[in-house]
């Protein structure tokens, strides 16, 4: 049952987006005109978690569902720390969340806290009563929360090559401070490496 939970939970975050947040392609029309809502890193990581424990609740002892733990775990956490450290309280974020107030999306307070302060909260119940003790590895760390970090990056810098935009404030904060050169490198080192830390964090909550 505590996999079904998790499942709505995030099933809850990916449906908020939808119905209350701006549509990517209005908000972010040219940072996100090639890969659309997928662009950003919250729904790729509540749909993954939707997906994730969907497949622990029907098919708890398949690959992915045991192997896959510290991913799931680095996904929900890192995307509460990141969201309320690097983004909630930019003066950027603020400024273009009252715009689109303003402009009728009055839900958008309510969908930002659905959308990424539930995430932290259902990796903690899943890590604690999921039932992971001792199933997952660091080379499942390595693997799974490696790869996908990995890919993200790689995704989210073509397609800065592709538009000229950056998705996040924080990046633009992080090109003026050390160029256009490191921007990247300066926001996506230290988040990598604070989900791999999270992702070995989790076998550790398990235990």
């Amino acid at each position: 049952m505590i996999s079904l939970l998790c499942c709505l939970l995030s099933l809850g975050a990916v449906v908020s987006g939808f119905l209350w947040m701006v549509p990517p392609k209005i908000r972010k029309p040219l940072a996100c005109k090639y890969f659309g809502r997928l662009t950003f890193l919250t729904v790729q990581s509540n749909v993954l978690l939707t997906l994730y424990h969907a497949l622990r609740y029907v098919s708890p002892e398949s690959f992915v569902a045991v192997h896959a733990y510290p991913l799931a775990f680095a996904l929900g956490a890192g995307l509460s720390l990141n969201y309320y450290c690097l983004d909630h309280f930019t003066p950027q974020k603020r400024a273009e969340d009252k715009r689109w107030i303003e402009k009728g999306y009055t839900l958008i307070p309510l969908a930002n806290h659905l959308e990424h302060g539930l995430a932290l909260p259902t990796a903690l119940l899943d890590a604690l009563y999921g039932g992971h003790a001792g199933q997952a590895s660091l080379r499942d760390v390595l693997v799974f929360v490696g790869g996908y970090t990995t890919f993200y990056n790689t995704l989210h810098f073509v397609n800065k090559q592709l538009t000229g935009a950056w998705l996040y404030p924080v990046f633009d904060d992080a090109q003026k401070a050390v160029g256009p050169r490191w921007a990247f490198w300066a926001v996506a080192t230290p988040v990598s490496l604070l989900y791999c830390g999270l992702g070995a964090l989790a076998l550790a909550v398990t235990r």
